[in-house]
């Protein structure tokens, strides 16, 4: 009975503590690339539209300021290479997983400010072959609005992020809605 206690002790500031748990659907543009030579080659891409998935946890959260640590994922998306601008039939997949920190002033609006550091691959299939790993830091803004419930509060905003370092075949800026809860 003694550990029950103890157990319930230990679990208490981290169940008065928030949690969120989010959705970002959004638009990717990448970054172009180019072969050096005589007759170079430029590498363009579609923009796509990506889903991830993000969660949150809240180290301070007094009055009008929150500041939460973050864990988000992206899954392999698709989206086609296109040399000199002609569509091939090659394509760059593309995920991340991160970690970051955001700053959230709560107002009528809510604005916020963080930065990421997202673990990134990118694989090109068909004719041009090859993966590419790396890690770069990116700087996110959003704006949006909670809705006022007593346990659980749903939210949505717009999100723009960018990375701080530029990489081929590579996403160059993101934008989109982000929504989900808190609790």
């Amino acid at each position: 009975m003694k550990k029950i206690y103890f157990a319930l002790i230990l679990a208490a500031p981290l169940a008065a503590q928030n949690f969120e748990i989010g959705v970002n659907l959004s638009q990717q543009s990448y970054t172009s690339s180019s072969t050096p030579g005589v007759a170079p080659v430029v590498f363009d891409y579609d923009s796509k539209t990506v889903i991830a998935a993000r969660v949150g946890y809240s180290v301070v959260d007094l009055g009008p300021a929150l500041f939460q640590i973050t864990a988000a994922y992206q899954p392999k998306t698709e989206t086609n290479l296109k040399p000199n601008g002609i569509t091939v039939p090659t394509k760059l997949n593309y995920e991340y997983s991160g970690i970051g920190a955001m700053f959230n002033f709560k107002a009528l609006v809510a604005v916020g400010a963080g930065m990421d550091y997202r673990f990134e691959k990118s694989t090109k299939e068909n004719i041009y072959t090859g993966t590419h790993s790396y890690g770069r830091p990116w700087a996110r803004l959003n704006a949006g609005y909670a809705f006022p419930s007593p346990v659980v509060k749903p939210f949505i905003g717009l999100e723009v992020a960018a990375p701080l370092a530029t990489e081929n075949d590579g996403p160059k800026l993101q934008v989109g809605i982000y929504g989900g809860v808190r609790f």
